[in-house]
């Protein structure tokens, strides 16, 4: 019995880790910067990305570089966490306020990320395609 709490322990313990650290691989990459240009084609004029631009982001990925998705880690993830994010919002809008609206906090976060693997994406597409005129 001892044993076997030990190892429930030690899942849950392991498992919380692993949440912990793929959030802040994710949560690293969604706070870098965002260059003026893609602000501009993706229609962000304050600056600000909020939680309703993820499923533009993810349009915008698709038409501006399509090789996107299958070459960018933890993006599929981060669509699902968006996707279990909105349901937690929409089920606690009136139920529970602050739970709704860390969800919203945490949607809009996951639309900086979309926003900046693409910006990434789009500046090393640029970069090799200037390094192929040059040769």
């Amino acid at each position: 019995m001892v044993a076997a709490l030990i190892l429930a322990f030690s899942v849950l313990a392991l498992l919380q880790f692993a949440v912990s650290q793929w959030r802040l691989i994710w949560l690293t990459t969604a706070n870098q910067p965002i260059s003026e240009n893609l602000r501009t084609a993706a229609g962000i004029d304050d600056g600000a990305i909020r939680a309703t631009d993820f499923a533009g982001l993810l349009q915008l990925c698709d038409e501006l570089s399509p090789n996107v998705r299958k070459a960018t880690p933890w993006l599929r993830e981060v669509r699902c966490y968006y996707r279990v994010l909105s349901k937690v919002q929409g089920a606690c809008a009136s139920l529970v306020p602050s739970l709704a609206k860390w969800a919203s906090g945490e949607m809009a976060t996951c639309s900086r990320y979309v926003a900046v693997v693409l910006d990434q994406n789009l500046a090393l597409d640029l970069d090799r395609r200037a390094a192929t005129r040059s040769v």
